[in-house]
């Protein structure tokens, strides 16, 4: 039987496997998105996929008015942001909108005032990240990234593994502001022996850390901890996870519940791991 499909899909159709990474070393992580607008709401999916097997599924409910278009240039911000975030060096990224894929690629022009902001937000996020190539695919290709934003877009709070968030306003309108490093905490020897190879000077605490980071992985800037049932489980600083624990205690979320439920619904909303000393 002949192939009637054309070089382009046929090349991404066998190149877009989850978490592909080339043997020559051209690709290291891939990311899927999609978003979409309408009667049922606005949102928005995001699957990146890394080496060794890391994935992450982020779905978001957007809170403001957006067309189709939009949607899509909301779900591909987020990503290309959760992949910089990550330490994405060299990425494919996979989208259904042939609009947004293609002004991206400068193929086609960005008309009216919002297209061409949100385009300009994507530049700027395409300079965090090294290499970079935007590839169109089919929607049925795309099935898996959209059931995962359809989760944000439900009133049910039980997500299971899937990260969701929700936007209140629109990404081109974020205001910058100057992000104040954090103080010395309870990652810094991990990420210092699982970065560097640092060990503590005293023998029992050296051998206490290694045991404790085997638990633990860095991807770019961040430090997640492994988990058997779970995505890898963000590690917070002592003021993100008082943040945290407030927002889901008595946020807009919050049912002021006990202490274990309290536990069970961060990693369910959020997937972190906590610890505050």
């Amino acid at each position: 039987m002949e192939n009637d499909m054309g070089p382009t899909e046929q090349t991404a159709r066998e190149d877009v496997r989850p978490g592909l990474a080339k043997q020559s070393g051209e690709v290291h992580w891939t990311l899927h998105v999609d978003g979409s607008a309408g009667k049922t709401g606005r949102r928005a999916g995001v699957v990146p996929h890394g080496p060794e097997g890391f994935t992450l599924q982020y779905a978001l409910r957007l809170d403001f008015k957006a067309s189709n278009n939009e949607a899509e240039y909301e779900a591909l911000i987020a990503g290309l942001s959760l992949a910089a975030e990550l330490g994405a060096e060299k990425l494919k990224v996979y989208s259904d909108s042939q609009l947004v894929v293609n002004q991206v690629n400068g193929t086609y022009e960005a008309k009216g005032p919002r297209m061409k902001r949100y385009l300009q937000k994507v530049k700027e996020k395409l300079q965090r990240i090294g290499e970079v190539e935007i590839l169109q695919i089919p929607r049925d290709m795309n099935n898996q990234v959209d059931a995962f934003s359809k989760m944000a877009s439900e009133e049910t709070h039980d997500f299971g593994t899937v990260l969701t968030e929700i936007l209140s306003h629109l990404s081109i309108d974020e205001v910058q502001v100057l992000e104040i490093p954090p103080g010395p905490n309870w990652m810094d020897p991990i990420m210092r022996y699982l970065k560097d190879g640092i060990l503590p000077e005293d023998k029992l605490e050296a051998r206490c850390l290694t045991t404790r980071a085997a638990h633990y992985v860095v991807h770019g800037p961040r430090l997640y901890k492994r988990s058997y049932t779970w995505p890898y489980l963000r590690c917070l600083v002592p003021s993100e996870s008082e943040y945290a624990l407030r927002e889901v205690h008595e946020g807009i979320c919050g049912d002021h519940g006990g202490g274990r439920i309290l536990a069970q619904k961060i990693i369910r909303h959020g997937i972190y791991t906590l610890r505050i000393e």
